[in-house]
C-alpha cells in the first residue's frame, strides 16, 4: 500500500463543455479542482447540475460519450494528464488502473448477459492467476455474494438492486485499480443495502489501499465515510476540506448544505432548506455564482468572475471572498 501522503490524483482548473445550438460551446464546468491522495476516500458533493459527474467522467474517459469535451486545465495520474491521452491510452487505463461503479445499479449491469459474462468482460485484461471462472468466484466472494455458482448464471433481472451493485463493484475491481470511482453507488437501494454497500467499500479501500472517489448527495454519508470534501456549485469547487473541517464550513454554500441536512432536523419543525435556485448550467452571472441565495453576500461578490480558491493546496480551501464572515 502506498503511503497516505502521496498524491495519486490531481484535479487542476479543469473546464468542460458540450455543443450548443445558440453558441459554440456551453461551459458545464470551469473550475474544478482538488486533490486525492493514496488509500484515501474523498467525497464530492453539491446539487443536481453542480458538475459532479461530469469531472468523474472526465477522470475515466467518458466524456465525449456524452458529447462533452476537456476545454482546458490537467488531470494528473500516475505522471499522465488524463485530458490530453489518446483514446488508445485510455483503455490502458480505464477499467485497469482506474475502476468506476455506476449510478445506478439497475441501468448499470448489460441486461442479456449473465453475472459470469458480466465479470469476464471485465476480467479480459486482468493478469491475475487462473481461469476467469476462478478469477469471478473469486471476485463475487471479495464483494461477499453468497451461492456464488448460483449467481455466476443469473441474469441482471434475477437479481437485487443490492446483488447487482455488488457485480458492478466486482466489475470495477476486476485488476486492482488504484483508483475506484464510485458515483452515488446507493441510489435507488433501500437503507439496509445502502450501509452494506458503503462498508463492502470501506473494506475495499482498507484491504487494498483502493483510493476512492465517492458522488453522493448525502452529507452524512460523506461526513461517516470519507476522510475529506470536495463541495461544487455551478461548475466550480467552492470548498475543499477535511470531514473535521467541514464542521466549520467557509463557503455559505457548504453551511446552507448543512444546515438543510434532514439528519440533523427537529423532528415536528419546518426543515431548513437553501434560498432559491441553483442557477442553470452554464447560464452564470458575473462575481460569485452563490450570491443570489447568499445571506453573507457584500457588493464586490456581484461583479467579476467567479472567486477562485483560497488557500494553500491540500489543505482547507474556499472560493468565498468573506470566507472570515462564517462562523459554521
Amino acid at each position: 500500500m502506498s503511503e497516505q501522503n502521496e498524491t495519486l490524483l490531481q484535479v487542476i482548473d479543469l473546464k468542460i463543455g458540450i455543443p450548443h445550438p445558440r453558441r459554440e460551446t456551453l461551459i458545464i464546468v470551469d473550475n474544478a479542482n482538488f486533490d486525492v491522495r493514496s488509500g484515501e476516500m474523498v467525497g464530492i458533493v453539491g446539487e443536481s447540475g453542480s458538475g459532479k459527474t461530469m469531472v468523474c467522467r472526465s477522470i475515466i474517459g467518458t466524456l465525449e460519450r456524452r458529447g462533452a469535451k476537456v476545454l482546458g486545465g490537467q488531470v494528473l495520474f500516475g505522471g499522465q494528464d488524463l485530458a490530453q491521452i489518446s483514446e488508445t491510452n485510455w483503455k490502458k487505463l480505464r477499467g485497469k488502473s482506474i475502476g468506476y461503479v455506476p449510478q445506478s445499479a439497475l441501468a448499470g449491469p448489460n441486461p442479456v448477459l449473465t453475472t459470469q459474462q458480466q465479470l469476464a468482460e471485465a476480467l479480459r485484461r486482468s493478469e491475475a492467476p487462473g481461469t476467469i471462472a476462478e478469477q469471478s468466484r473469486r471476485l463475487l466472494d471479495l464483494v461477499k455474494i453468497r451461492r456464488v455458482d448460483t449467481v455466476m448464471k443469473q441474469y441482471p433481472n434475477q437479481l437485487s438492486g443490492g446483488m447487482r451493485q455488488r457485480v458492478m463493484i466486482a466489475c470495477a475491481l476486476a485488476s486492482n485499480p488504484k483508483l475506484l470511482i464510485a458515483d452515488e453507488p446507493t441510489t435507488g437501494l433501500d437503507v439496509t443495502v445502502q450501509s452494506q454497500i458503503m462498508q463492502l467499500l470501506q473494506e475495499i479501500r482498507a484491504d487494498f489501499g483502493t483510493s476512492i472517489i465517492l458522488i453522493s448527495h448525502d452529507l452524512a454519508l460523506i461526513d461517516d465515510v470519507c476522510d475529506r470534501v470536495v463541495v461544487m456549485h455551478a461548475g466550480a469547487t467552492v470548498e475543499v476540506g477535511s470531514v473535521t473541517e467541514m464542521v466549520n464550513p467557509k463557503h455559505p454554500y457548504t453551511l446552507a448544505l448543512n444546515q438543510s441536512r434532514i439528519d440533523i432536523a427537529v423532528p415536528g419543525s419546518e426543515l431548513v432548506t437553501i434560498l432559491g435556485n441553483a442557477p442553470s448550467v452554464g447560464e452564470w452571472n458575473p462575481g460569485c455564482r452563490f450570491v443570489e441565495r447568499c445571506t453573507f453576500k457584500e457588493e464586490d461578490c456581484k461583479v467579476g468572475s467567479h472567486p477562485p480558491l483560497f488557500g494553500e493546496r491540500g489543505s482547507h480551501q474556499s472560493a468565498c471572498l468573506h470566507r472570515d464572515k462564517l462562523k459554521g
